[in-house]
C-alpha cells in the first residue's frame, strides 16, 4: 500500500539556537496529549551559527547540516517542524481597526505597514504572522504579531535541513511557537506577560483578553542583562500610561517566563514580583518547566528545556 500524500504531520521539532541544535520526538494519541518519546542536543562550536536579522546565519552550512546529521543519529523520521532563532528576523505587532480576510491582501498592508513603522524596505523580505481578533463581537479590530525575514536568511535553514535528508513540513520563529504552547495555560480573560529570554534578545509581549497590546524587544548578545530588573523596567513601561498606576488599587498579573537555557532545576518554588512604585501590584512569575507543558514524558528530563523544539512540532 502506498499513500498519495507520504509527507504526514511531524513527529519531531528541531530547533536551531546559537549554542545548540535541540530535537524532540513525540508520539500523537487521539483526543489525547501527545507523549514525548526522545529528547536530544548537540552542542555547536562557537561562532557556527550566528542567528540575525541582517546577515547570513551560517559561514559554513555544510558543516551545520553535518551537526544536524549527527543529532539526528537513530531517527528514522523526515519531516520535521523546524523552530528557528527569533534572532534571525524582525518582529512587529500590529493593530487594526479591520484587516482583510484574503491572505495576499493581508501581506500587503503588512508590508506597508511594516514600511511606514519599521522603516523595511529590503526587497526580498518575508513575512510570517499571527492574527488575534478582538474577543468583543461587535468589534471588527485585529492584533498581528509579524516576524519580517530576508529569503536569504530563510533558504540557508532549507538548504541546511535538505542536506540533513530532512523534510520542512513547517519553520516557523520560537517566541511565536511559545506563545501556542503558553496560551493553553494562562487566561484568556486576563491581563498576562509572555517573556522569551533568548542568547539574543529579552522579548514581552503584553496581553489583555487574549490580545497582544504591547510587544518589547531588548537585544542582550552584547551586554549582561538582569532578566528580573528588564522584566520589571518592562512592566512599568507597558503600564506608564495605565489609569490605575497611581491609585491604591491592587492587581495581580501573571508573568509566563520561558528562558532558553535554564537549569531544570534552578527554579522550583514559586515567586512573586513587586512593582516598587506600585507596592500593591502583584507579578506571580510561572517559568516554563515540563511539567507545564500539556505533554506526558517518557524520557528523562534535560539539564535544560527544549521548549522551542517542543513547541514547534505541537504547534504544526
Amino acid at each position: 500500500m502506498f499513500s498519495f500524500f507520504p509527507i504526514h504531520r511531524p513527529r519531531l521539532g528541531i530547533s536551531f539556537c546559537a549554542q545548540a541544535l535541540e530535537l524532540v520526538e513525540v508520539r500523537r494519541r487521539w483526543r489525547r496529549v501527545p507523549i514525548v518519546t526522545r529528547l536530544a542536543g548537540r552542542s555547536l562550536p562557537a561562532g557556527l551559527l550566528a542567528p540575525s536579522a541582517a546577515a547570513p546565519n551560517m559561514a559554513d552550512p555544510a558543516a551545520v547540516a553535518k551537526e544536524l546529521s549527527a543529532l539526528l543519529h537513530g531517527v528514522r523520521n523526515r519531516a520535521v517542524a523546524v523552530d528557528l532563532p527569533m534572532a534571525c528576523g524582525i518582529p512587529a505587532l500590529c493593530h487594526f481597526e479591520t484587516f482583510p480576510h484574503v491572505h495576499a491582501e493581508q501581506e500587503s498592508l503588512l508590508r506597508w505597514r511594516l514600511r511606514q513603522d519599521e522603516h523595511l524596505t529590503a526587497p526580498d523580505l518575508m513575512l510570517r504572522w499571527h492574527t488575534f481578533p478582538a474577543t468583543d463581537p461587535h468589534s471588527t479590530g485585529v492584533s498581528v504579531l509579524v516576524v519580517a525575514i530576508r529569503k536569504s536568511i530563510l533558504d540557508q535553514y532549507h538548504q541546511v535541513c535538505e542536506a540533513a535528508n530532512l523534510i520542512p513540513v513547517s519553520m516557523g520563529f520560537s517566541t511565536f511557537h511559545l506563545l501556542n504552547l503558553a496560551q493553553s495555560a494562562f487566561p484568556t480573560s486576563a491581563e498576562v506577560y509572555v517573556a522569551h529570554r533568548t542568547a539574543e534578545a529579552l522579548i514581552v509581549i503584553a496581553f489583555c483578553q487574549g490580545r497582544p497590546v504591547g510587544l518589547r524587544v531588548k537585544p542582550t548578545r552584547r551586554i549582561r542583562v538582569e532578566v528580573k530588573m528588564e522584566l520589571l523596567q518592562t512592566l512599568r513601561y507597558f503600564t506608564q500610561d495605565d489609569p490605575y498606576q497611581d491609585r491604591g488599587t491592587a492587581r495581580t498579573t501573571p508573568l509566563y517566563l520561558v528562558e532558553e537555557g535554564a537549569s531544570a532545576a534552578a527554579h522550583d518554588q514559586p515567586e512573586v514580583w513587586t512593582v516598587s512604585e506600585q507596592p500593591l501590584w502583584a507579578v506571580p512569575v510561572l517559568r516554563a518547566n515540563w511539567t507545564t507543558a500539556p505533554i506526558e514524558n517518557t524520557v528523562a528530563v534535560p539539564d535544560h528545556f527544549s521548549f522551542g523544539a517542543l513547541a514547534c512540532v505541537l504547534a504544526s
